[in-house]
């Protein structure tokens, strides 16, 4: 097969020779009416049929005519044969001229365009025949409409028609352009806009859809996706960026195809504001994250291993996430990022104080943290044990050992809690606040973010159990919200706070619209083909304790200051009476270890005022 490839040229010069010289006697007998069979016995009548298929062949080499391939030919290909069939038959219609060859001079101009419609049809013949006749019946099409006519819908349509062997017939798009409706893109109609969506998928029988749009905010994205999934039950999406669409070493545009994901579905436009900046106090540096193998610590630590540290310690109680986590940079970086796992628990004060005496690490995210709000409800003693202590160990220990950059991770359950995970995570922020006023050398700062989708403790792994189990899903309350990040923006942010961070700064991100989780449960049963309240039931179970129905405003424009990014802020300074925070956090600790929870309660709503606990049934 490979060797019939390669002599594919020369099978084409040869179909080449004969077109021409059906072409040259063609010409000759029409356009000479002195023609008789006596002129095939002089040799003077061949030297100009010679002469023509000798320019021809050379021309054609120069222009790399017999290097294109059949099958994937264009318009510019096109051109580039009619110039080079042009420019041969016009030499030898010069030749035919100045040497005063056996040949008429009409009989040449015939020739000359003859030839070259005959080489263009032939081309465009073998394209529509291995396009459009020989087609594999045997493979059972799905009915295609393609979200977007814009240039990715052109190269996303030539994939098609160029790869037999795909699964898709397309039978229309759908663009919101008023000039493009009712016009073709390479035989296929712009049926209407975003809006009919639901009515075309209908009225032609449509059984997956194509989002093929680039340029477009993700809130306008969401919109459409939305209409699609209520349409239509196989939805995928193109990749985000154009070179990612030119097919590569003849895999084509299908394998990249991914299907539409709940992060699709976000209300807001995604961020990442890592892209183009200098990350420079992490590059050739010393990182810990405690944490490391939890949902946020182990994407910090794949970002941070693309920013070139000197060296990456993780550290984690729990030995399974980091071992996978393990592998998973093995694989990735091998020998070229130097890493270090540590099992260690954060309460555990001489252990952690041994890894950063020997590591001396430049730079510490503190990711280590109960965050399951009922669990820590019911054990309160715990929730001050790994958040509060296991804080302020290692914020002692990063003051001690002058660590120059120390950045916790918070959450928006801090802001004037309801729970004791909140609770106790405030505290954790006022310990850093605390710190960050007497640190000479230590830059301390802490980050606050919502959910984020697909953590250990998100809603939507759950979602996934019990879709699997064929539901229902079991949601709170139809009026729940809550604001959503994905993983990768959430530590997108950590890290930038770092890089942001002067000391004393709680950095908060504009999440955007908060989300129903209602519709996160139907978004997810649409996403998995099936139909909510009709094949997957959701259920209702009632707010849990500690449960908000709707979370606080993380972003009030007036109380926060802005920095160089437009969705991240500044919560305003705070000041800490650090003797008498000492004493209540050590009182809190000792009520802990005592397992006594109404007493830790009692204190945490000392040391947080805004605390008002929350019981729900």
């Amino acid at each position: 097969m490979n060797k019939l490839g390669r002599n594919k040229k020369y099978v084409v010069l040869l179909i080449d020779i004969f077109i021409c010289t059906l072409v040259y006697a063609f010409s000759y007998i029409i356009a000479d009416d002195k023609f008789n069979l006596t002129y095939l016995q002089q040799f003077s009548f061949y030297i100009p049929f010679i002469i023509a298929n000798v320019l021809f062949i050379c021309v054609f080499l120069i222009f790399d005519i017999y290097n294109i391939i059949w099958s994937y030919i264009n318009v510019k290909e096109l051109f580039n044969i009619i110039i080079a069939c042009l420019i041969s038959t016009g030499i030898f219609v010069i030749i035919v001229y100045l040497f005063e060859l056996h040949i008429r001079l009409r009989s040449c101009l015939l020739f000359a365009a003859t030839f070259t419609l005959s080489v263009v049809l032939s081309r465009s013949a073998y394209y529509l025949l291995r396009h459009s006749l020989f087609k594999y019946k045997n493979i059972v099409k799905k009915r295609l409409l393609i979200i977007g006519g814009g240039e990715a819908c052109n190269i996303l349509l030539r994939e098609i028609w160029q790869n037999k062997r795909n699964e898709f017939l397309p039978i229309g798009i759908v663009d919101d352009e008023k000039v493009k409706q009712g016009r073709n893109i390479l035989g296929v109609k712009i049926l209407g806009n975003t809006k009919q969506i639901k009515q075309i998928v209908e009225a032609h029988e449509v059984e997956s859809i194509i989002f093929c749009i680039i340029n477009i905010s993700d809130k306008k994205r969401k919109e459409i996706l939305d209409l699609c999934m209520e349409a239509c039950s196989d939805v995928k999406i193109i990749p985000g960026v154009y070179n990612s669409l030119v097919p590569v070493n003849g895999n084509g545009i299908f394998p990249k195809l991914k299907n539409v994901t709940m992060e699709d579905l976000l209300f807001r436009d995604s961020i990442n504001v890592l892209e183009n900046q200098d990350i420079s106090y992490i590059k050739d540096k010393i990182v810990m994250v405690t944490g490391g193998g939890g949902s946020i610590g182990s994407e910090l630590c794949m970002q941070i291993a693309k920013l070139n540290p000197n060296m990456l310690i993780i550290c984690d109680i729990y030995e399974n996430n980091v071992y996978s986590l393990e592998q998973k940079l093995k694989r990735q970086y091998a020998e070229k990022l130097n890493l270090v796992i540590e099992i260690a628990s954060v309460r555990d004060n001489k252990k952690i104080d041994l890894l950063i005496k020997n590591y001396k690490p430049h730079v510490i995210f503190h990711a280590a943290a109960h965050k399951h709000v009922p669990l820590m409800e019911s054990n309160p003693e715990e929730a001050v044990k790994n958040n509060v202590e296991g804080t302020l160990n290692i914020v002692s220990l990063a003051q001690k050992y002058e660590v120059e950059k120390f950045v916790l991770i918070s959450t928006d359950k801090a802001v004037k809690p309801t729970n004791v995970m909140g609770a106790t995570k405030r505290v954790c922020e006022k310990i850093v606040l605390a710190a960050s006023l007497k640190s000479k050398k230590t830059v301390f700062s802490a980050v606050r973010f919502g959910n984020v989708l697909g953590s250990n403790g998100s809603v939507i792994p759950l979602f996934k159990e019990q879709l699997e189990m064929g539901g229902p899903l079991t949601v709170t309350h139809p009026e729940v919200t809550r604001y959503f990040m994905t993983i990768p923006e959430a530590v997108s942010l950590v890290i930038t706070a770092g890089q942001l961070a002067k000391g004393g700064e709680i950095f908060v991100l504009d999440m955007g619209t908060p989300v129903k989780i209602k519709d996160l449960a139907e978004n997810l049963i649409k996403l998995a083909g099936k139909v909510p309240y009709r094949d997957i039931d959701i259920k209702y179970i009632g707010l849990r304790p500690g449960e908000k129905l709707y979370e606080e405003l993380l972003v009030d424009t007036q109380v926060l200051a802005k920095t160089m990014y437009d969705k991240i802020f500044i919560d305003k300074f705070e000041e800490i009476n650090n003797t008498q925070l000492q004493s209540d956090i050590k009182e809190l600790i000792d009520f802990a270890k005592e397992n006594d929870y109404i007493k830790v309660k009692e204190k945490l709503k000392t040391i947080v005022p805004e605390y008002t606990e929350r019981k729900n049934n």
